[in-house]
């Protein structure tokens, strides 16, 4: 009498497939990871350029807005990097100076000669900073341009920024 015994197991066949399915599974699974990759550097070098583009430009509006005037012997107007130096009172009546200028890529402002820090990111660089002036008979306005990039080669971000605004303690 022969006696079969069943045996549990894969066959070769069967784990040849088992692999093959998993090989293909994770190749998706890893170009779905690489896309997201790129996509959140993308979205990061956009935020980053974003935040540091309306940042810097809402500062200098408001600072320009409360000045009274340019200095324009001590300011780099119409070229880049420029530098802006506005004059004015603070709410106590003190005289008060304000300075944008760029270093290293880098928006800086100084108050009273005193540095206040960077007005944008580090991950962001100001490629570009002009500074206009526009006089008219009873009024002065700065016009300001604002380049700034961040990113990768791969994933890199660059983006224009314009405001022009009129001094109010020029009227």
């Amino acid at each position: 009498m022969i006696k079969r015994t069943s045996q549990a197991g894969f066959s070769l066949v069967e784990m040849a497939l088992y692999v093959a399915i998993l090989s293909f599974m994770l190749m998706i699974i890893i170009n779905i990871l690489e896309v997201m990759n790129k996509s959140v550097r993308r979205l990061h070098a956009e935020k980053s350029v974003q935040s540091s583009g309306v940042l810097a430009l809402e500062r200098i509006v408001r600072e320009s807005r409360d000045a009274q005037s340019i200095v324009v012997a001590s300011s780099t107007l119409a070229t880049s990097p420029g530098v802006v130096v506005l004059s004015g009172v603070d709410a106590s009546s003190n005289p008060r100076t304000v300075i944008f200028s760029l270093q290293s890529g880098v928006l800086h402002i100084k108050e009273n000669g005193v540095d206040q820090g960077a007005l944008t990111q580090s991950d962001a660089k100001v490629t570009s900073l002009i500074f206009e002036r526009l006089t008219t008979t009873h009024s002065e306005a700065l016009r300001t341009q604002i380049t700034i990039e961040s990113g990768t080669s791969t994933h890199y971000r660059s983006e224009k920024f314009y405001s022009t605004t009129i001094l109010r303690g020029s009227l």
